[in-house]
């Protein structure tokens, strides 16, 4: 028997088939709601409405990195990480918006909101290996160890 070249991790074929299953009944649902041809056309609406936050997050991309590329390297640059995160979750939410679906087109809509994506930035930073603002490691500032816990080496390396 030929095994496959690649094979698919379980989890992400498992989390796909869930995704077009939501999918498949959220349609069904608007369907049941406002009719085929009233899903068909929302569809058709939420993908041009993708389209044009496509544009308008491209054409705010390309105007801030030109302002960055024209600062001087003494001042300070407009490109954060946080303003890059931000473009890239806008981005993503109308690249949900263009993809037919109405669970893809919500969590699309919910990521063209600032506040939304504002709340996941901060989730995104308060991981285990989250960063602050300044681009360092974040530390505990102090470490409570119990006199077993520790011991002194007093020998140095060369």
């Amino acid at each position: 028997m030929r095994q496959p070249i690649v094979r698919l991790p379980v989890l992400f074929v498992t989390y796909l088939a869930l995704w077009l299953g939501a999918e498949l009944a959220a349609f069904a649902a608007v369907v049941h709601l406002i009719g085929f041809a009233g899903a068909i056309l929302a569809c058709i609406l939420t993908s041009l409405a993708g389209l044009s936050t496509m544009r308008r997050v491209g054409l705010s991309a390309i105007l801030r990195l030109r302002q960055a590329v024209a600062r001087r390297p003494s001042e300070q640059s407009g490109l954060s990480r946080e303003a890059v995160l931000d473009g890239t979750l806008a981005g993503l939410g109308a690249v949900l918006l263009i993809l037919p679906g109405f669970v893809s087109d919500l969590v699309g809509l919910a990521l063209a909101a600032p506040s939304v994506r504002f709340w996941v930035t901060k989730r995104l930073k308060l991981g285990k290996f989250g960063r602050l603002g300044n681009g360092r490691p974040t530390a505990p500032l102090t470490i409570e160890l119990a006199p077993r816990e520790w011991s002194r080496h007093d020998t140095r390396l060369p």
